[in-house]
């Protein structure tokens, strides 16, 4: 293998590709990135198992070939060095891999490329498209709620549902439950449910985002999603197991429907949350409404106590407490003038949505559970 490619873009190609190496595994192979040089590109892979990366860089090959290596120095070494042309030469015989690049020349050990796994493909024919924005905003509004607890593994995925001409995405750790509805740049046929891996979710919304196209192309398999971004193909195992049946944790009806400024709640939550986060577990933020005002109120006994009021479209007395953190994600996931809260009693989930033009059905929908509030017992 032989092959001359720009030490930039290279680099860059790299060090995306290394995301989806494996840090933990035993196996040595999974530690490192298969590169294969043919049809005047360097094709660069990766994979932990569970997600897997594939792209190309553009080179100028001299011979083939297919080598494994080392994730970590390879990556180091690639963008330590100046911008120019980079030589990769693999010297069988040694078992090393040659990066020279002007007088600078480093030789890495490698591995044989035989045993490094066999990576899914792309299936044209049944793959759809959907607008890369669409899909970074979907999965950004849901981020905040999957589980980071790995005993549970069905609630760190992100449940994707494809119908029609929408795409419904759902998340929960069992404290809160966000749901966001967006449309498809085509129609799909038919439906298909899938869970998949929040990370890996986040994963081609980042790449997305450092690229410069307009579209994503999808295709699921009974047990695999591959994303194909550009010239970046993304797969990901889909989880297996039955995702909670969330449309029962959702009320037929709220006794209460509450306006508030969004921008100005913002503000005060993250004010107030100075006294609630540095406490460990962090102390409850109360909403007391009242008749058209809602006072936010922080009691923290290390710390000591942070009350702001704001205006609202209450009408009586109702008091409420929450995780500070999850009520700040709840109110920043919102993106409309005013947030609606929607409750019943106290100590039952409340809704929040933002507020939507004439009857139509808001497309996102955040489910959060109250807390008690020690300092009101």
């Amino acid at each position: 293998m032989r092959a001359v490619c720009n030490t930039e873009s290279f680099g860059r190609k790299l060090a995306m590709t290394s995301r989806g190496v494996s840090a933990r595994s035993t196996v040595e192979l999974l530690r490192g990135i298969l590169v294969e040089t043919g049809n005047q590109s360097v094709k660069l892979s990766a994979t932990d198992m569970e997600l897997s990366i594939q792209t190309s860089s553009p080179a100028e090959v001299e011979e083939e070939g297919r080598v494994v290596i080392p994730a970590r120095i390879f990556n180091d070494v690639v963008r330590s060095l100046p911008k120019g042309d980079l030589l990769l030469e693999h010297d069988r015989a040694g078992g090393t891999v040659r990066l020279a690049a002007g007088e600078n020349e480093y030789r890495i050990r490698a591995y044989a490329a035989e045993d490094f796994p066999q990576l899914p493909a792309f299936d044209e024919q049944n793959a759809f498209t959907i607008t890369g924005e669409v899909l970074v905003e979907t999965v950004e509004k849901v981020s905040r709620s999957y589980s980071r607890d790995e005993t549970r593994p069905v609630l760190t995925g992100i449940l994707i549902n494809f119908e029609d001409s929408r795409v419904r995405m759902v998340t929960t750790d069992s404290y809160r439950l966000s749901i966001k509805e967006s449309e498809l740049a085509t129609t799909f046929e038919g439906s298909r449910q899938a869970i998949i891996p929040a990370r890996a979710m986040q994963e081609v919304s980042r790449i997305f985002s450092g690229s410069e196209v307009e579209q994503i192309e999808i295709s699921l398999s009974e047990n695999q999603a591959l994303f194909r971004i550009g010239d970046v193909l993304l797969g990901t195992r889909l989880i297996e197991g039955n995702f909670p049946e969330y449309k029962r944790l959702l009320p037929d009806q709220f006794e209460r429907e509450i306006s508030v400024p969004r921008e100005d709640l913002l503000e005060t939550l993250r004010r107030v949350n100075l006294f609630a986060t540095r406490q460990t577990p962090p102390v409850p933020v109360s909403l007391s409404f009242s008749d058209g005002a809602v006072e936010v109120v922080v009691r923290s006994q290390e710390i000591g106590e942070a009350h702001e009021k704001l205006p609202a479209s209450s009408e009586d007395e109702f008091h409420i407490s929450f995780n500070p953190g999850y009520l700040l994600d709840g109110v920043s996931a919102v993106d409309s003038k005013n947030v609606i809260f929607k409750f019943n009693e106290s100590l039952k989930p409340g809704l929040i949505v933002p507020a939507a033009d004439g009857e139509e059905e808001p497309d996102f929908l955040y489910l959060i559970m109250p807390m008690r509030d020690p300092s009101r017992s």
